[in-house]
Parts: C-alpha cells; structure tokens; sequence
C-alpha cells in the first residue's frame, strides 16, 4: 500500500470517527435548558482599520441595550455576493462582553441591501450564539437583528459609516 493511499485511508478513518463521535451533539436536546426571549438595539460603528490591522475585511465596535446589555465587537471573515441578487453577503466572529466574568461568543451570517438613491443599506444580522465564558459558557441560540447602515457608499469608513439595529431572539444554557 503506498504512503498515499495509507494517508488517504487515515484521514477517511479520522473524519468518519469524528463525524460519528460528533452525532450526540448535533442532536442536542434543548427542551430542559434555560431559554430566554430577548430583544433591544444594537448600534455598531466601523473601526478604525489602523487599530486593527490584521482584520483583513474590517471590524466594528459594538454596544446593545435591551435584555443582553453589553459591549462587544465583530471581526469581518468573508464579504462578496449576497444570496439574493443585488445584495452584499459576509460573516463575522462576534464577541459580546455583558460583565467582566460573562461573555456571548458568536458566529454572524451578514446580508445587506442597497437602498436606491441614497449611501446607506438595509442590514439583517442572524447571530448564532456558539457559547461564551461564565453563565454563558455552554450558551446556544440565535439573535436576528435587522436595522440600517449609513453612509455605507462608497465604502465604510472608520468614524462616518454606522449601522442602528433592533435586535429580537433567544438565548439558551444549560
């Protein structure tokens, strides 16, 4: 047997074994965890690109109100066509801090719509929670926020593009 078709062999192994250790947690029940209705604003302002150089498409800055009253950011990981045509598509890494010890971790799916005749876009955030640190370490769920992005066009700009959510959902722990 070659070396290759070893590795290929290994891998193929590697990748059943983990899909099928995997299958308890993709069937997750969360019928006996804590889950909340939330909702609030969440306003976001583009970061300057010099305090974070490494962020290859951007980041924001972010404070919400409401029932997750927090600070927090979003790091850009991918931008392009959006998943209708005429919109703009990204994701995110998302960091939520609401006290010292309690922090969301999230992932963002990103889809904004021109609006004709004017910089700015409408803006829709799906947030899936994917856990966090103290109350919120094993914390599910998922947060869709819906707003405007101003002054968007011709491209964000640190300290003039800004975007004004309402945001509603659930958060869940165990």
């Amino acid at each position: 047997m070659t070396r290759l078709r070893q590795a290929s062999l290994s891998l193929a192994l590697a990748v059943a074994l983990g899909l099928g250790l995997a299958r308890p947690a993709l069937a997750q029940d969360f019928k006996s965890w804590n889950c909340t209705r939330v909702q609030g604003n969440l306003t976001e302002v583009v970061a300057d690109p010099k305090a974070a150089p490494f962020d290859t498409f951007g980041r924001v800055v972010s404070t919400m109100d409401g029932d997750l009253p927090s600070v927090g950011t979003a790091i850009l990981t991918a931008v392009g066509p959006g998943s209708a045509p005429g919109t703009l598509g990204g994701k995110a890494d998302r960091w939520l801090v609401l006290s010292p010890s309690d922090h969301i971790y999230a992932t963002d799916a990103v889809v904004l719509t021109p609006i004709p005749n004017t910089a700015d876009v409408n803006d829709v955030v799906t947030i899936t929670i994917r856990g966090g640190q103290g109350k919120y370490e094993k914390a599910a769920g998922q947060i869709v926020a819906t707003g405007r992005g101003f002054n968007f066009f011709p491209g964000p700009v640190a300290g003039k593009t800004y975007f004004a959510f309402t945001y509603t959902g659930e958060v869940c722990v165990p």
